[in-house]
């Protein structure tokens, strides 16, 4: 008797040619994590194009559009030297290069690129994976200060003029803990000289995080100038703080490394 089922030991084979994303089958898309070390930096990403064949007998050029959605900004955040790649005759693979123009993006953007195989020459387009989103995220490394570095800070409130040597050691992921805040203040009327208080570095852009251990309840500001920041050139860091229950409301203490 001839059976009318197939052979489950029968291998079948695609007989398709078709181009893909090779990331496209990410749920989330690519993601581009790069560490900023410079306001010039760009930084290439190689995106990679697939040939789904069992044939590479010829060239195939797959040409490719930025999807009019993408928050990404031409110019702004990535620049293309050419919509297209060849994906030569013998080849699975092609990469079609994007600049990131890291050096001009923040830590708090999150730019997404989006890519569409828009047409190709000698292929099909995959009906799944022909689109990607590229999320690019970028972070700065952070070395303002060393545990044994010895800082001057300054700070001036409705309560005097203060200066008084402290400490601004690293913590993880870019944060720091200056050893008193209030430059002596709170001392100065026989209070802790120990009022800590965490800020994070964002590329030279310097937050109030929290306390750390402290007697007052200290803040961030919550009008006026609020983001510090760091000079390498000057050696010097400036941050924001208040004291809002002793009414001071938005104060500023410079630190000099020594």
């Amino acid at each position: 008797m001839t059976s009318c089922f197939d052979d489950p030991g029968a291998e079948a084979f695609f007989e398709g040619n078709q181009v893909e994303f090779n990331a496209g089958a990410l749920p989330n898309g690519l993601t581009s994590t790069l560490t900023r070390t410079s306001g010039t930096q760009t930084d290439i990403l190689q995106v990679q194009v697939n040939r789904v064949s069992t044939s590479a007998t010829a060239a195939i050029t797959v040409n490719i559009a930025v999807d009019p959605t993408s928050t990404a900004v031409k110019g702004v955040h990535y620049s293309l030297a050419s919509n297209s790649l060849t994906i030569p005759a013998g080849e699975f693979v092609g990469n079609f290069p994007v600049t990131i123009l890291t050096g001009n993006i923040q830590p708090t953007e999150a730019p997404v690129l989006k890519l569409v195989i828009d047409s190709a020459t000698g292929a099909e387009l995959s009906p799944n994976y022909a689109d990607l989103s590229i999320n690019i995220k970028v972070v700065c490394t952070s070395a303002i200060s060393t545990n044994a570095d010895v800082w001057v800070a300054t700070t001036s409130t409705i309560y005097g003029n203060f200066t008084k040597d402290v400490t601004f050691k690293p913590l993880p992921n870019g944060q720091y803990t200056v050893s008193d805040v209030s430059a002596g203040m709170y001392a100065a009327f026989g209070f802790s000289g120990t009022q800590e208080v965490i800020y994070g570095d964002n590329c030279g852009k310097i937050t109030f995080v929290r306390t750390g251990q402290v007697e007052f309840a200290i803040t961030n500001p919550a009008s006026g100038e609020t983001v510090g920041a760091y000079d390498a050139a000057a050696k010097t860091v400036t941050l924001y703080w208040a004291d809002v229950p002793n009414d001071i409301i938005n104060a500023k203490t410079t630190l000099v490394k020594k």
